[in-house]
């Protein structure tokens, strides 16, 4: 599940202007600028029934976009369920809105309850949410800068590790939050 972050706009501005500084002027072509920027914050989940036959895992991304961007804001869900005492599996994905919040790399919470449907013919789940993350350690960022005689394209993201608390249950029952994250992003593409 691709990672968007939150940047504030006020850091985008340095590589705004720097882009535009670089970006040849005539007469006839006026610029145009595409921006996007936005923030998420990322959870693995696992849970094994009481009988030890059914494992569901997934992920859980929820997603601030500042503006721009394909992504709506709400949250993203994908995961899978694998019973060994039937044989069965059972795919599930979807998205929904809800409460939630995402202060860049620091701090987001999400509150809600999601139904999500399978997407390979077995019953939907059902997965209520009320967590919080926090950032924590080192912030991994990554950069990169293109240009030629009509495109210039950035991109700025970072993430880092964060710790959860709150609740999280699969159909009624707890899960467990293997990983989390917190990110940000903010890319943009200025052509002539």
């Amino acid at each position: 599940m691709a990672l968007i972050g939150t940047m504030p706009v006020m850091r985008s501005t340095p590589f705004i202007v720097l882009a535009l500084a670089l970006v040849p002027t005539t007469a006839s072509a006026a610029p145009t600028v595409a921006l996007v920027s936005g923030g998420a914050a990322v959870a693995s989940f696992e849970q094994v029934s009481d009988d030890g036959c059914v494992t569901t895992v997934g992920e859980i991304a929820v997603v601030n976009a500042r503006f721009g961007g394909e992504l709506a804001d709400g949250i993203y869900v994908t995961g899978s369920q694998e019973d060994t005492c039937a044989g069965t599996g059972n795919g599930f994905a979807g998205f929904a809105e809800g409460s939630f919040t995402v202060l860049g790399l620091s701090y987001a919470r999400y509150r809600g309850e999601l139904v999500v449907d399978s997407y390979s013919g077995g019953p939907s789940v059902t997965l209520d949410i009320d967590l919080r993350w926090f950032g924590r350690g080192v912030v991994h960022p990554e950069r990169s800068w293109f240009h030629d005689e009509n495109v210039i394209e950035f991109s700025y993201s970072a993430y880092r590790d964060a710790t959860t608390s709150g609740t999280f249950t699969v159909d009624g029952e707890p899960a467990t939050i293997t990983s989390a994250r917190i990110g940000r992003q903010a890319s943009g593409t200025i052509t002539r």
